[in-house]
């Protein structure tokens, strides 16, 4: 399996050395987003309950996390401890706020419930996806014309159905969508830079097969 890389700022946590005692192969790295990447799909940012007050207060947490779902396809928030000086009300409706956009969230104990998190996810990923099981569930047709716009937006790289939603709310119907822009992409909420570069080329080159045939 490949090795779990991990953010600088993450040595004094100790939780890379328990990593590495637990036999997991792992190594520092600049990550641009994230404190750990366990694989090529897979982050995983750390937050402490007072850094999660902090990020929260001055926004910076629903920075990050959008930064994180533009660049991994699987976004994992692992929040140690209790979250301290700020109402519970408040932490909650944001950590619920980052659920709705598709990231995934762990609340562990403490240091060592957070390694033994990260070496389960590591461990899975190096399996890698598990056979199906049972006859696919096959779709009944619809005549929903908004329901099929969003399932053809959720089946484009990195579009959660939340966000296929957030698409069609703001451009009003799915021809809009493709005819936007990266400017006019990224001023939909959970659109980032890099998932907005991604889709309006995506788009071009689309336009282009069409102009074509």
């Amino acid at each position: 399996m490949a090795a779990v890389l991990f953010d600088h700022g993450e040595v004094r946590s100790g939780i890379p050395a328990a990593l590495d005692a637990a036999g997991l192969e792992v190594a520092p790295a600049r990550l641009p987003a994230g404190d750990y990447l366990v694989s090529d799909r897979l982050v995983v940012e750390r937050k402490t309950g007072a850094d999660l007050a902090a990020s929260i207060k001055d926004r910076r947490l629903f920075e990050q996390i959008d930064r994180l779902r533009d660049a991994y396809a699987s976004v994992v928030l692992i929040v140690e401890g209790k979250p301290v000086h700020i109402a519970e009300a408040s932490w909650k409706g944001a950590l619920a706020r980052v659920l709705t956009t598709g990231v995934s969230l762990l609340q562990t104990t403490d240091r060592a419930d957070s390694a033994a998190w990260l070496e389960r996810l590591h461990r899975l990923e190096g399996k890698g996806p598990s056979e199906p099981r049972g006859l696919p569930r096959i779709r009944r047709p619809t005549d929903d014309l908004h329901q099929v716009a969003g399932d053809v937006l959720s089946c484009l790289p990195g579009i959660s159905t939340v966000t296929a939603g957030r698409l069609l709310e703001h451009f009003g119907s799915l021809a809009a969508v493709f005819a936007a822009d990266e400017r006019e992409l990224r001023a939909v909420a959970g659109i980032g830079p890099v998932r907005s570069a991604r889709l309006a080329r995506l788009f071009h080159h689309s336009r282009k097969l069409s102009a074509c045939c």
